[in-house]
């Protein structure tokens, strides 16, 4: 299937927001990649064409942490990012997304999870694959030395293999901001309704992590799955031509649910969705 790509220009120039759309429907699904990712990542293509395939259209987001802009990967992109750029982008994406969407869905996975969270408000319904419990996991002894050496060094890029670093400018944001708790309070005032989607071994965000987000969303309809004997990525590596049979569930899980939550010709369904449960 066919996709456009858009660039937007994020803030004071260097940050980069790209959208690429699969379809043309008035269902919309934004698609928000984690940590070290970006807008073609993995699964991201062939879950986009799915969306689409079934009626909806599907916009898949490029943040500024990915490093991404209309001139390819750049790792002093990558390392500059912070959450509020990302935020910021994210409103964009959704003050464009809505003026052709009449109910807007989104899905996200790992960390984007948590960035679409803190937009609960500009959302009609949620689906969260594999989220974390916060933002980041470090220590403070790790917390110290980053610090201490400007920039924390977080493996390299999937693709060409550049050694990746973040710099100061991630932690400070990210305290100065509180995003941690701003997420404990979007959990607690979201009423949209709510998919996590969990995978049984995965170990960057553990089940337990799933459990203790859903735990603490007090006025939204919610539904926590377990895909059984799968990791973070669903059995899918980097780039993913074929859908693997836990994503195959992931999409299915989540398909069934943007339909009974949000449908094409009206904001919300005419029925409510499912009590809450967990499986």
């Amino acid at each position: 299937m066919d996709s456009t790509l858009q660039w937007h220009r994020i803030g004071d120039g260097h940050s980069w927001l790209g959208i690429e759309q699969y379809g043309s429907a008035e269902r919309a699904v934004c698609i928000v990649h984690g940590f070290r990712a970006w807008h073609r990542w993995g699964f991201f293509p062939v879950v986009a064409q799915y969306f689409a395939e079934r009626g909806s259209s599907a916009y898949v987001l490029s943040l500024p942490s990915s490093g991404y802009g209309p001139d390819g990967f750049s790792p002093e992109r990558f390392s500059e990012a912070t959450i509020s750029a990302d935020v910021q982008a994210l409103e964009r994406a959704l003050d464009l997304i809505g003026r052709h969407a009449r109910c807007v869905a989104g899905l996200a996975h790992s960390r984007g999870s948590l960035l679409l969270l803190l937009m609960h408000r500009r959302l009609d319904c949620l689906a969260l694959w594999a989220p974390p419990r916060t933002f980041g996991r470090w220590g403070k002894h790790q917390q110290q030395l980053w610090r201490e050496h400007g920039a924390l060094p977080v493996g390299t890029h999937p693709e060409s293999n550049v050694p990746l670093y973040l710099s100061r400018r991630y932690l400070d944001d990210l305290e100065e901001h509180q995003f941690n708790d701003q997420i404990h309070h979007a959990l607690t005032e979201c009423t949209i309704p709510t998919l996590i989607i969990a995978a049984e071994h995965d170990i960057v965000a553990p089940v337990a992590g799933a459990e203790n987000l859903a735990a603490q969303l007090a006025k939204a309809q919610w539904q926590l799955r377990v895909i059984p004997a799968s990791g973070h990525t669903f059995g899918t590596e980097h780039p993913a031509t074929t859908i693997s049979p836990a994503l195959e569930r992931a999409l299915a899980e989540t398909d069934a649910w943007f339909t009974q939550c949000c449908q094409q010709n009206s904001n919300f369904a005419t029925a409510p969705p499912p009590e809450n449960s967990s499986r």
